[in-house]
C-alpha cells in the first residue's frame, strides 16, 4: 500500500496542504473542556449551535485568501467536502448535541 501521507521535517518547503471550510460551523455547547476558552465579553459567551452567517462567510473570505497564497507559491490545496457539525455525537460514556 503507498503511503498517502509524508512528513520529512519541519524545514523542507510545503508541497501539499489540506484547507478547511467554514460552512456550517458551530460554536460548541458549553462545558468544562470548553467553557473556560471563551473570553468572558465574547458574544459567544452562553450560546451555542451555527455560528452567524456574517462570521461564517468571513472566515470562508480569509480561508480562500490563504488558499490563493499557497498555490501561488505552488503548493497543492486540498479542500474537503463540510461537514455537519451540528449532528450530536456520542459514545457509550458521553454525549454532545455539535460535534
Amino acid at each position: 500500500m503507498a503511503k498517502i501521507v509524508s512528513s520529512w521535517n519541519d524545514w523542507d518547503p510545503l508541497k501539499r496542504v489540506i484547507v478547511g471550510r467554514c460552512d456550517n460551523s458551530v460554536i460548541p455547547p458549553e462545558e468544562p473542556a470548553t467553557s473556560e476558552k471563551v473570553p468572558v465579553d465574547s458574544e459567544m459567551r452562553g450560546i451555542w449551535g451555527l455560528r452567524p452567517s456574517d462570521t461564517v462567510a468571513r472566515g470562508n473570505e480569509c480561508l480562500e485568501n490563504l488558499v490563493k497564497i499557497l498555490e501561488d507559491r505552488g503548493v497543492v490545496v486540498d479542500r474537503p467536502t463540510p461537514l455537519q457539525w451540528n449532528q450530536a455525537i456520542g459514545t457509550p460514556d458521553f454525549r454532545n448535541d455539535s460535534m
